[in-house]
């Protein structure tokens, strides 16, 4: 049974920036489509959060939601549209969880790798050569 539109979650969805071989025909950035199901399959309504807006308008749409993502892509974790946008929805969710309000984020693929970043304070990942690598999975006790 359906939930009443206004008792489903509201979850942000952050845009990250598209290609520049792309941008003249897609566009400046994008949200995977397969996000947005995902959390629509799951009851929730989609808010897209667009990359450069200013921190009061960030501020405004973290007002107005009850979770976010940070979806997979290719930007850089350091200095990037997405990782500005992705810092300042952060920050404000450490200050509501501070104040017992709490606020979910998930980030998967670049998403998690940001959120590896914001909470060391630093770019702790490295490089590796392993594309096309099959490992083994060795489990422990």
């Amino acid at each position: 049974m359906d939930q009443p539109l206004n008792s489903r979650p509201i979850i942000g969805v952050l845009a990250d920036e598209a290609s520049k071989d792309s941008q003249a025909t897609r566009g400046y950035s994008y949200i995977p489509a397969c996000y947005v199901k995902y959390l629509e399959a799951a009851g929730a309504r989609v808010v897209p959060v667009r990359l450069n807006l200013s921190e009061e308008e960030y501020t405004k749409i973290f007002n107005s939601i009850n979770g976010f993502v940070l979806p997979g892509g290719n930007s850089n974790l350091l200095e990037s549209p997405y990782s500005r946008a992705a810092g300042i929805m952060f920050n404000l969710a450490l200050r509501a969880n501070d104040a017992s309000d709490y606020f979910p984020i998930l980030g998967s693929c670049l998403g998690f790798e940001m959120l590896t970043v914001l909470t060391a304070k630093e770019h702790l990942l490295s490089l590796t050569d392993t594309r096309a690598v099959a490992l083994p999975l060795d489990l422990t006790p």
